[in-house]
């Protein structure tokens, strides 16, 4: 988990962040073990910052990747702070048990995503099969 923390802390170097001035760093790891980093990006129209944990997952998925274990962030806020919930629902999407840990310099916390998200949305895909997530056949 070292690694991973020293990892998302070099992201955190390369943040956009003029506007609040919260700078964040993430790195995700793959069920492989590779990593994949990404910082915040701030935009003046706020709705469109974009945050470091979906822009580190966006370079894992761009790259190929669909299955991760853990995912670390940090930041130097006062306490460790989980990621907000867009990012627990697009992460969830590929990973719903992921490790999260926060890392605010003396201060660590572990979570797992389905804690920090225990209900999330899921629509139903039909597989080639004809049946869906929840095993219900097209009809």
């Amino acid at each position: 988990m070292e690694e991973l923390i020293r990892e998302a802390e070099g992201a955190r170097a390369g943040a956009y962040a003029p506007y609040s001035q919260f700078r964040v760093g993430a790195a995700i790891e793959t069920e492989s073990g590779e990593v994949f980093r990404g910082c915040n990006v701030e935009n003046a129209s706020f709705g469109l910052t974009i945050c470091a944990e979906r822009v580190a997952l966006a370079a894992a998925v761009a790259a190929g990747h669909r299955r991760f274990r853990r995912i670390a962030i940090s930041t130097r806020a006062e306490v460790p702070t989980p990621p907000c919930g867009a990012c627990r629902q697009v992460l969830a999407e590929f990973a719903p048990e992921l490790e999260v840990l926060s890392d605010a310099g003396e201060l660590r916390q572990l979570w797992r995503l389905d804690e920090l998200l225990p209900v999330r949305f899921a629509l139903k895909r039909a597989g080639r099969d004809g049946t869906h997530d929840d095993g219900r056949m097209d009809g």
